[in-house]
């Protein structure tokens, strides 16, 4: 695990980056991760200097988070609980970010609402999930094309793998049940008061890579069709959204 760290760490330091073009990130800002599983991500937002806390609802994942923060002296706090729930006061966090869990969990709209709640006037909320724009993914083994289903077969065949085949989803017992496209995002996020939706061709900087990356970028950004045909090629999806 401790291998990993620096990976992780370049990662977070990217999706910050990023977040940097929507809005200014202050110094020791507040950062909750939902869906903090071991630690790693939290452990790296403190290591660049960040106040973090996780929420995650597997005791045994916050034990290991717990043991890993305790061998690198790190503080960080990861609360028991879900997405659903948060455990921490209105307006606590400066960022809130979502690591592949949106997917999972059993409510959306309540997912939504808590990280609203716990977010600051001006705070942002970031999430990458599962996308139903593209036929790659990861969610699933076996399925051709399983992206393109439509989201009921799709969430049937979650429940047959879960009981019957629970190889074919990572043995998990929590399969991914919800899928976004860009004005599903869009319509849930503000629907729950956030503004100025960004997608990840919004975020990404033109000074993440070479010539050929700041092109193919800005033909992306060109158009709204030049964008959804990038979201079919592109496995999953991410949304940032500002709170007012």
């Amino acid at each position: 695990m401790v291998a990993r760290l620096p990976a992780t760490t370049a990662w977070v330091t990217a999706v910050l980056g990023r977040l940097r073009g929507v809005k200014p990130i202050p110094a020791g800002a507040a950062i909750l991760e939902v869906g903090a599983a071991a630690g790693e991500t939290a452990i790296a937002l403190a290591q660049l200097g960040y106040r973090v806390c996780g929420v995650e609802p597997w005791g045994d994942a916050r034990r290991n988070a717990d043991r890993l923060a305790s061998q690198l002296r790190i503080s960080i706090e990861i609360a028991n609980g879900r997405a659903e729930a948060l455990p921490f006061d209105a307006e606590s966090f400066d960022i809130v970010l979502a690591f592949s869990v949106m997917e999972h969990v059993t409510d959306i709209d309540l997912a939504f609402a808590e990280a609203f709640r716990v977010l600051r006037p001006g705070g942002v909320f970031w999430f990458s999930a599962a996308s139903s724009m593209s036929p790659f993914q990861n969610e699933i083994a076996r399925f051709s094309l399983f992206g393109w289903y439509p989201d009921v077969v799709k969430r049937r065949i979650m429940v047959w793998a879960r009981r019957s085949r629970p190889h074919l989803i990572g043995h998990t017992e929590t399969p991914a049940v919800h899928w976004f496209t860009p004005w599903k995002a869009n319509r849930l996020l503000r629907r729950h008061g956030f503004v100025e939706v960004y997608d990840r061709w919004d975020l990404r900087r033109l000074d993440e890579g070479g010539a050929g990356y700041r092109m193919g970028l800005s033909i992306i950004r060109s158009s709204r069709l030049s964008k959804l045909i990038a979201d079919v090629v592109v496995p999953a999806c991410s949304y940032a959204a500002l709170k007012r």
